[in-house]
């Protein structure tokens, strides 16, 4: 699986994650499920429904589910014929260098993320000061798209807007308001908008202090264990190589994973199964859409379809069965203690503080479908006959793709 295509699946699992921080809210949408068109399990449906009024309950981080037993409870042979899936040939990237750009990135990152905001009603904004403004922006009077916004911060002088609209707030206090004429560049954004004169009125409702921390010694033993300079750089390039190594040896085992079940046979899925990971999906799309500033069918009509999510669903499904059916045919099975031991340690990686407010926000039904997943890669990983590539050779253009992407 190759980098741009990992990466839009490393969203999708955020997506879920989002939503399970602190509050992971599953919701009964049974509207859209109702449209998931397979004569061969309509029975299958209505006794899911069935069952699902009598034994679902609600957890106080607003989670409804069945129990593992309901959704979990079927025989996946019914379902899944696997094929090949042990001795698989699987290419992987090389494990990147770690440069000194990349250190000096999350130096930074950690800079910001130890930034104070300091308002005073009284400030005057110069740049590099943060403002909370209102804005509307017309052109020959009309306004336009993408033209007016509330409740906006803005650092001045990080060009985040043209330089005619953020010079225009230097100056102004909390309260004021500005009338600041834009003149677009005739390249601007290739759109209706280029070389046309913009008016905007906007609203200063906040000036804040930007106070970063100085990067010394003092600020390396606030943010780590280290008590130099020179320490924390040599631990945080340990820690992005660790990173590095980790990402490529997630790779690998995707790849083994993806190739069984490539190789295996899926025909059909028990309906409490779809309908689960349907409900987690939409539950993790919602929180994205919320975290967004986003309402759902805003968020649906701009990129996802019910086709797209329905796709996704099924892809999880699938991927489960194929998971479960290799753990089965070698006889593996998740014990007690493997659960307890794993959960532990998706509860710590999620930053719970303990398993049972982990098991509470997402439920064990989650957490077992996700060791099962983990065990059945581990093991196709184990036994596959890996490849290392470069990561020119890996990546090819998918690369310079992705650097476009993230620049747009």
């Amino acid at each position: 699986m190759k980098k741009r295509n990992y990466i839009l699946m490393m969203v999708l699992c955020l997506t879920v994650i989002v939503g399970g921080c602190g509050e992971k809210k599953q919701q009964n949408n049974t509207e859209s499920k109702d449209q998931v068109e397979d004569s061969s399990q309509e029975e299958q449906e209505e006794s899911s429904q069935e069952d699902s009024s009598q034994e679902d309950t609600e957890t106080e981080g607003g989670t409804v589910e069945s129990s593992s037993e309901d959704v979990l409870d079927f025989k996946v042979t019914d379902y899944v014929k696997l094929g090949e899936y042990k001795g698989l040939k699987v290419t992987y990237p090389a494990v990147s260098e770690v440069t000194d750009e990349e250190v000096k990135e999350y130096i930074q990152e950690q800079l910001e993320e130890n930034t104070e905001y300091k308002e005073d009603e009284n400030r005057v904004a110069q740049e590099g000061d943060s403002v909370n403004i209102d804005y509307t922006g017309t052109v020959d009077g009309e306004e336009f798209e993408g033209g007016s916004d509330t409740g906006y911060d803005l650092v001045l002088g990080s060009e985040d807007f043209l330089p005619d609209f953020e010079n225009g707030l230097i100056g102004k206090k909390a309260g004021e308001t500005a009338v600041v004429t834009v003149n677009f560049p005739e390249d601007y954004d290739e759109g209706s908008l280029s070389g046309k004169k913009a008016e905007f009125t906007v609203k200063v409702n906040s000036v804040s202090e930007v106070i970063v921390p100085e990067y010394n010694d003092e600020f390396v033993k606030q943010v780590s264990d280290d008590k130099t300079v020179a320490d924390y750089e040599a631990s945080v390039k340990e820690e992005l190589a660790a990173s590095a190594k980790d990402e490529s040896d997630m790779e690998a085992g995707e790849n083994a994973l993806r190739a069984a079940m490539e190789n295996a046979t899926v025909d059909g899925y028990p309906q409490p199964l779809y309908d689960f990971f349907y409900d987690d999906t939409v539950a993790g799309y919602q929180a994205y859409a919320e975290m967004m500033g986003m309402e759902y069918e805003e968020f649906l009509d701009g990129f996802m379809s019910e086709d797209d999510i329905k796709e996704v669903v099924v892809e999880s499904v699938n991927d489960y069965l194929v998971s479960r059916a290799i753990l089965e045919q070698e006889k593996m099975e998740v014990t007690d203690q493997d659960y307890a031991a794993s959960a532990e340690k998706m509860a710590a990686d999620y930053e719970y503080e303990t398993l049972e407010e982990f098991e509470a926000d997402y439920g064990k039904t989650y957490i077992m479908t996700q060791i099962v997943r983990e065990k059945a890669l581990d093991f196709v990983r184990g036994s596959a006959k890996l490849q290392e590539v470069s990561q020119e050779e890996y990546y090819g253009d998918d690369e310079e793709e992705l650097e476009v992407e993230e620049e747009e």
